[in-house]
């Protein structure tokens, strides 16, 4: 399976935060009135994985920062997320899993 999906893992504390985007997003912001998006590199861009890989990374994080089609589209058809929790940016859908346990 190719990879679809570029992600960083960001550590604090006791928790992991997965920033994941499409592949083909890297580099490109988008703007859409008040809203803005920038898929930089910087926070976007550690490594490249396919759907599987992503799904595990996306169970083992606390917080979850999700930009792009594909990647928006598997969270909803795996129910991670609703489809009703997405903010669209010019087109692009984004999404913030916060993981509260208690």
């Amino acid at each position: 399976m190719p990879n679809e999906f570029s992600y960083k893992i960001f550590k604090y504390g006791d928790g992991i935060l997965l920033a994941v985007s499409d592949l083909s997003l890297i580099g490109k912001s988008f703007k859409e009135n008040d809203l803005q998006i920038e898929i930089s590199e910087d926070f976007y861009y550690g490594k490249e994985c396919n759907q599987s890989i992503v799904l595990e990374l996306i169970r083992g994080a606390t917080i979850v920062n999700a930009v792009g089609n594909r990647i928006i589209n598997l969270l909803v058809k795996e129910r991670v997320i609703d489809k009703d929790s997405v903010l669209t940016i010019k087109g692009v859908p984004h999404a913030q899993i916060i993981k509260i346990e208690g």
